[in-house]
């Protein structure tokens, strides 16, 4: 365990004990035996958070739990998690989740990839090393998906797992159920040179694709695969440290312009026995 582990572990195990009390800075600090002023940074340059973030994310989790796994009326969870109003907490809810709490109620689903786990050591070790895992290269033969896209903020872990909770949604419209199926979250450059992502099933071809999905040819090529722990809120950490160090240690170059996560059938969001790859083509 690394020199602030300990103190952050301290912190996380006193706020998940109080995690529908009010908590202040003082008594964080005072937990983590600094003053405000370092506790702050220090929690930030460790966890890739802030303290205010990490309380937010986790009680609007154990809110959506209680949603699904309770009758608790709407405004004794509002007050419960910190909301002055039922109105206050359905805007932050909609907010973090894409949908009221009435819906989520309704549907009735965990949206286990908008989850927020409370830190472990283990969690830790993954935010400091978000690529543990031996890579591999690979020739994977061409094929096909399909699925929609996002434009706007796609590099927001938040509004990627939104997009893929509304695909999801939209399979089983379609009498598709998502666990029975591949997926994958393909990346690339628009014909103006725009980023998208697309959350996206394996198809048989590229005709008669439901309205509203966008398609798209993967070619027969190499690719640089990578095994990466089931953490999404780490991806963004991953990409940055394939991209920085890891390719660079394989002696590859990446080419094309796109890349894509892969998702096994039956795979589960935030859940470790579920890994996950991220797949770089390279010359």
């Amino acid at each position: 365990m690394e020199l602030y582990d300990g103190s952050i572990l301290r912190v996380i195990e006193y706020v998940e004990s109080r995690i529908d009390c009010e908590l202040s800075l003082d008594e964080l600090a005072s937990e983590a035996a600094f003053s405000k002023f370092h506790f702050t940074r220090i929690f930030k340059a460790v966890t890739k958070e802030t303290i205010y973030e990490y309380i937010r994310k986790r009680r609007l989790t154990e809110a959506a739990k209680d949603l699904i796994e309770t009758s608790i009326p709407l405004l004794q969870i509002a007050i419960t998690y910190g909301y002055a109003s039922q109105e206050a907490f359905t805007r932050a809810f909609k907010n973090y989740t894409g949908m009221s709490p009435q819906s989520y109620r309704k549907k009735a689903v965990h949206l286990h990839n908008l989850y927020k786990s409370a830190i472990s050591e283990t969690l830790l070790q993954t935010k400091k090393q978000p690529v543990r895992h031996t890579a591999s290269i690979i020739e994977k033969p061409d094929f096909f998906i399909g699925g929609i896209s996002l434009r706007d903020d796609f590099f927001s872990n938040q509004m990627r797992s939104q997009l893929w909770n509304r695909f999801t949604d939209d399979l089983r419209k379609r009498s598709i159920d998502p666990l029975t199926i591949k997926s994958y979250g393909y990346e690339s450059l628009d014909h103006d040179n725009m980023p998208y992502y697309l959350a996206a099933i394996e198809v048989d071809s590229l005709e008669n694709l439901p309205a509203g999905w966008t398609g798209m040819r993967i070619p027969r090529h190499t690719y640089a695969v990578f095994h990466l722990d089931n953490v999404i809120e780490n991806l963004p950490y991953a990409m940055e440290e394939i991209y920085k160090n890891r390719l660079q240690e394989l002696n590859v170059k990446p080419n094309l312009d796109f890349s894509f996560e892969f998702y096994h059938a039956g795979f589960i969001a935030n859940d470790g026995t579920h890994p996950l790859q991220y797949f770089v083509p390279i010359e």
